[in-house]
């Protein structure tokens, strides 16, 4: 298979909303991480989606739509908060796990009866959305469990050959997937930290939300090891920095830091301070660590604030050791 690079033009978006339609996968830009994108309604093409992530099956996925307006043809039982929160954050990088609607395809879901929907906030992606009219499936473009694709040449390097089609939006703005959000129960719960800040949303609802790292939900991105280059990482505290860097191995290594040290014997590459445009470079970081042939990446651990707590989940499962 020859996997082809669309443009956002409307010829492209139209072959793009073709392909779906026909079945195939469709790798496509979100403010998040690019999806890889497959027909809701197409048992054949979702199962594709397994197939070429390595994915099991037992791992649901994330539906995306164009409008809530197609809410209730998923969902069934929808809380007030629902919409409430889709009037600050849709679009946008906000997940929510609702009941699910009697008719949806248990291949989304993983045998669940919830489903996990969301509206993303690219023009490209829902200008395709409306051209196609369906919901659409769509789990970051790239291998299971490793690190998350944030362009359209980040997707090509691990799935050439293996899918359809790429529709090129650029580099994501975002750089970190949905926070997911439980509100099937009557207290709401975090159930996976990402692009929207907790603060935010308690805001909105009024509540205050604890993150629910150790959660056995089923949802994406909630397992122990993910989104993991292919060298080892290391998280380090700040005040643990110093001794490493008189111990670090010189050669193959690198520190990713956020204090300000100049070191000429060690390879450092400088993360931003602030807590937003640290998770936009995030995954790219890493993945220009792995083309640069690093075989350990030694992180420095980013303050314990909210605004962060995203970051260390990342950091916490690309650094996991089965």
């Amino acid at each position: 298979m020859k996997t082809i690079l669309l443009k956002a033009n409307d010829i492209d978006l139209d072959k793009a909303s073709q392909l779906l339609s026909d079945g195939e996968l469709v790798a496509i830009p979100t403010e998040t991480v690019y999806g890889l994108a497959a027909d809701a309604s197409n048992i054949s093409a979702i199962n594709k989606i397994f197939e070429v992530k390595k994915r099991p099956q037992s791992h649901p996925l994330i539906l995306h739509l164009r409008s809530i307006d197609q809410l209730n043809d998923w969902a069934i039982d929808i809380p007030s908060d629902v919409h409430n929160l889709a009037k600050h954050f849709w679009p946008g990088p906000m997940s929510l796990l609702l009941k699910k609607h009697p008719d949806v395809l248990s291949e989304i879901t993983g045998g669940s009866d919830k489903i996990c929907i969301r509206i993303p906030n690219h023009p490209v992606t829902l200008s395709l959305l409306t051209i196609l009219n369906k919901g659409i499936v769509a789990p970051s473009a790239n291998l299971f469990g490793r690190v998350s694709p944030t362009s359209a040449q980040h997707v090509l390097d691990d799935l050439d050959g293996k899918i359809s089609a790429i529709l090129d939006g650029g580099q994501c703005e975002v750089g970190l997937e949905s926070t997911i959000i439980d509100l099937t129960e009557i207290k709401p719960k975090i159930l996976r930290p990402g692009g929207l800040p907790i603060a935010h949303i308690e805001e909105v609802i009024d509540k205050k939300i604890l993150p629910h790292s150790n959660s056995d939900e089923k949802i994406s991105g909630n397992l122990l090891n993910h989104y993991q280059p292919r060298a080892s990482v290391h998280p380090y505290e700040k005040s643990e920095i110093e001794h490493l860097i008189n111990d670090m191995p010189i050669n193959k290594s690198v520190l990713l830091l956020l204090s300000d040290i100049n070191k000429n014997n060690i390879h450092i590459h400088q993360m931003p301070k602030d807590a937003y445009q640290y998770g936009q470079v995030f995954y790219s970081t890493l993945r220009l660590m792995d083309d640069k042939k690093y075989e350990k990446i030694y992180i420095e651990l980013p303050p314990e604030k909210s605004e962060w707590y995203a970051i260390h989940d990342r950091i916490k499962k690309a650094s996991f050791k089965i």
